[in-house]
């Protein structure tokens, strides 16, 4: 299993995916405190993410889920709308079965998202909530196998832009109609999901 895209593609998402949860400051950090720690010394994935965790104070121990467990994760995502101009996500993750496990625990997975107009013009500047705004967008942490996240003070009913960045390696599958489609491709400031919606188009 040396020379595999399991090893070398998936093993570059999971380190990616380290980067996006913390930021590229505290990565840094992790970076700098992995090679004073091991520089010279063989050593595991274990001591590269204790790095990481040690140097951003974060709690990655579900996080190591990416590298125990195999399979890939197929993500969907409802959402809900009221009047009072509240939107509502509901996230869910789900491992198919593999040879070696049938009962999948959850990973700890970075789903960046984005809100848009009519127009296609970015949302997230103007909202007020506890979640962290990375440029245009929005790190929302999937923990468990559902959960709903609540977004109040939009404008109107959003065109979501989900899993910007390619920001996890999973399998998206929701509903996906031609106007939102036809928004991110010609307005999504986030070229995955431009690439993303064309596809979508073509099928």
């Amino acid at each position: 299993n040396f020379y595999t895209v399991t090893v070398y593609n998936k093993g570059a998402e999971v380190v990616r995916m380290i980067h996006t949860l913390i930021g590229a400051e505290l990565f840094r950090k992790g970076m700098d405190l992995y090679f004073e720690r091991h520089d010279g010394q063989a050593v595991t994935c274990d001591d590269f993410v204790a790095a990481m965790a040690d140097a951003s104070g974060r709690d990655l121990e579900q996080f190591t889920r990416w590298y125990s467990q195999a399979g890939t994760p197929v993500l969907t995502m409802g959402q809900s709308w009221t009047e009072n101009g509240e939107l509502t996500l509901t996230l869910k993750q789900h491992t198919p079965e593999t040879p070696d496990h049938t009962e999948k625990q959850p990973f700890h997975m970075p789903v960046l998202v984005g809100f848009m107009d009519p127009e296609g013009k970015d949302m997230v500047d103007a909202l007020d909530t506890e979640y962290e705004k990375r440029g245009k967008s929005l790190l929302l942490e999937l923990t468990e196998n559902e959960q709903s996240f609540k977004f109040s003070g939009l404008p109107c009913n959003p065109t979501v832009s989900l899993l910007r960045s390619f920001s996890a390696p999973v399998k998206v599958e929701y509903e996906r109609d031609l106007h939102n489609n036809t928004v991110q491709l010609a307005s999504d400031s986030d070229i995955f999901k431009r690439w993303d919606a064309s596809l979508s188009l073509s099928q």
